[in-house]
């Protein structure tokens, strides 16, 4: 809930309120008694949070999320980190909007995460040279993408950006693995795999889930509801999210495909990939004939908290050759 786990919440009225934990823990457990079966664990943390006064979204925005804990969807998102890469500021011309973007890599303990900088007043941070490497930098405010797989933090114009700030200490961050850039990625079984790696793994497909869709700018395939923060006011278009699993003989996990990457794990074009939004029949054609193929799929490794399991997030997915994989399979044996 919010990015928050059940022991997150309670830490939290822990703290804001000195109760001890056996006294949380029975009123989380009478709040589950009485609506059983209607509620999770998280949820009636949530409830107790309210009843001791405790705001657990304004204690989000104030003292900001460890970044393990951020995800696409989010707004009004607050985070601490370290700076430790910054990226040039660019400029941009599409469909006859000029503007400017910038990025730099923030750090802490649990994960690297990239922050977008649109509005003039932080690109400002960058063009003059004042954000730099091991620069502390606090941001409020902020709202949550997904691009080919990776978490994006984005400011505009009513986020905060500071520098340094006090208070806040970080000394053994994460630092930004080279092969996310790169394209250079660790080959690993799937039972190898570790959360916040950037891992390749060969495997047989044995499952396939129907694609879910979403509305989507046309220019920068973020998601939109009521206009692109980026670019305005768009046609949007439906681009489509595909959940399948893979196997390896050493174990199984769920990958997640974006836009084009759903056609390459389908082997379907776009077009065709588009009609199974409204045609069930032809999904089911579709995911037959893709059963059973193997790929070699590159990604980042996240945890996925509802099912409490390791994902693959694609952002490259090959077909394998057959008798390559099963020389893979056999040297694990």
């Amino acid at each position: 809930m919010m990015g928050l786990t059940f022991q997150d919440i309670l830490n939290i009225i822990k703290e804001e309120k000195g109760v001890n934990e056996d006294e949380l823990q029975q009123k989380v457990k009478e709040k589950l008694t009485r609506l059983s079966g209607l509620i999770s664990d998280e949820g009636a943390a949530h409830i107790v949070a309210n009843e001791y006064g405790v705001d657990l979204l304004s204690i989000i925005k104030k003292k900001g999320l460890k970044i393990e804990k951020i995800t696409p969807g989010m707004m009004g998102v607050g985070v601490a980190g370290k700076v430790v890469r910054i990226n040039p500021v660019r400029s941009f011309n599409k469909n006859g909007r000029e503007g400017k973007v910038g990025s730099f890599l923030i750090a802490d303990e649990t994960g690297v995460l990239r922050i977008v900088c649109w509005d003039l007043s932080h690109l400002k941070y960058l063009e003059d040279n004042i954000l730099k490497e091991d620069t502390i930098v606090k941001i409020t405010n902020g709202y949550v993408r997904d691009n080919n797989g990776f978490t994006e933090l984005h400011l505009n114009t009513k986020s905060e950006l500071s520098l340094n700030p006090e208070g806040v200490h970080l000394e053994n961050v994460q630092r930004p693995q080279a092969q996310a850039s790169s394209g250079a990625y660790t080959k690993k079984t799937i039972g190898a795999l570790q959360q916040g790696e950037f891992a390749g793994v060969s495997g047989t497909v044995v499952q396939i889930f129907e694609p879910r869709f979403y509305s989507a700018c046309p220019q920068c395939n973020k998601k939109v509801t009521d206009g692109c923060p980026e670019h305005g006011a768009v046609t949007p278009v439906n681009q489509p999210i595909l959940n399948f699993i893979i196997d390896d003989g050493t174990g199984n996990v769920r990958v997640v495909a974006f836009r084009d990457h759903v056609g390459a794990a389908l082997g379907e074009t776009p077009e065709n990939v588009l009609k199974t939004l409204h045609d069930q029949p032809y999904f089911e054609t579709i995911k037959n004939n893709a059963l059973g193929k193997q790929f070699t799929i590159v990604g980042k490794v996240n945890r996925n908290d509802v099912v409490d399991r390791l994902e693959l997030l694609a952002n490259r997915i090959e077909p394998l050759d057959p008798k390559a994989l099963a020389s893979e399979i056999l040297s694990h044996m």
